[in-house]
């Protein structure tokens, strides 16, 4: 027979240990993703202030809405045995988005109301919703030492002019808001598109970013054979500073000095 004292303090023994070994719901265990920045002479990327990072990525862009949790695994712990560092993700491909369990990212399609439930057990699906889904990809991520190069919104959304400047707004500041402490989030505003396809909008969305989340690189994704500096070069949001050149499906990101 168990002591009666032990056999009230058991619990809370166990609940002790369960906290110490899982953590808190939604945070990674172990991340090995250091902060990025633009090196020195603002010629490269760096990890800290000044060793360099080449950015080897792949385009897992529907990644949130198409995998299943143990098949994000898999897909992660592939990346990363072959070397990816990165991997670039659309948060939003359309505004009817919505992952393989079925749980939409918006209210209504409407990007200024993201759909959010109480709680982020993933036994309960009425409280596992889109953003818990998006949160564990992201922490799953850093465990395995990749940056998530996360594009807000995709730019035919915008083109089509489904999304507005003071959605686009709201839209950015719940990003910004959520991830701005994670250590592996690399902004990439834009997707596939010109800036000058609604310039303000996208303006609207790296200011946005850039006020609240003064950690992470900002950058733009834009249309094959275009740069973001055509559109942005002048942007303080623009990635303390960082420019993005998209040649079919091959990406080269570079530096620029910062302006004093």
């Amino acid at each position: 027979m168990l002591n009666p004292l032990v056999k009230t303090l058991f619990p809370v023994y166990l609940m002790l240990v369960l906290f110490l070994t899982c953590g808190y719901p939604g945070e990674a265990q172990k991340i090995d993703s250091p902060k990025l920045s633009v090196s020195q002479n603002g010629r490269f990327l760096a990890i800290g202030t000044n060793k360099p990072f080449f950015w080897l990525g792949d385009t897992g862009w529907l990644l949130f809405t198409r995998l299943t949790r143990d098949e994000t695994e898999q897909y992660l712990e592939n990346r990363k045995q072959k070397g990816f560092n990165v991997v670039q993700v659309m948060v939003l491909h359309t505004l009817a988005a919505a992952n393989v369990y079925g749980d939409s990212a918006l209210i209504n399609k409407n990007i200024a109301t993201p759909k959010l439930t109480d709680g982020a057990s993933f036994s309960d699906a009425t409280q596992y919703d889109f953003w818990d889904h998006v949160d564990f990809v992201v922490n799953k991520a850093a465990e395995k030492g990749i940056y998530i190069a996360m594009v807000p919104l995709w730019g035919n959304n915008v083109k089509s002019k489904l999304v507005d400047q003071q959605r686009a707004k709201t839209f950015a500041e719940f990003l910004a808001k959520r991830y701005q402490n994670r250590p592996n989030i690399i902004w990439l505003n834009g997707g596939d598109i010109k800036g000058s396809d609604l310039l303000e909008v996208w303006k609207t969305i790296g200011q946005t970013l850039n006020r609240i989340d003064t950690t992470h690189l900002i950058t733009f994704h834009p249309r094959g054979r275009s740069s973001s500096s055509e559109w942005f070069h002048n942007e303080p949001w623009m990635s303390r500073p960082v420019a993005h050149r998209q040649s079919g499906q091959s990406v080269r990101v570079s530096g620029r000095q910062s302006r004093p």
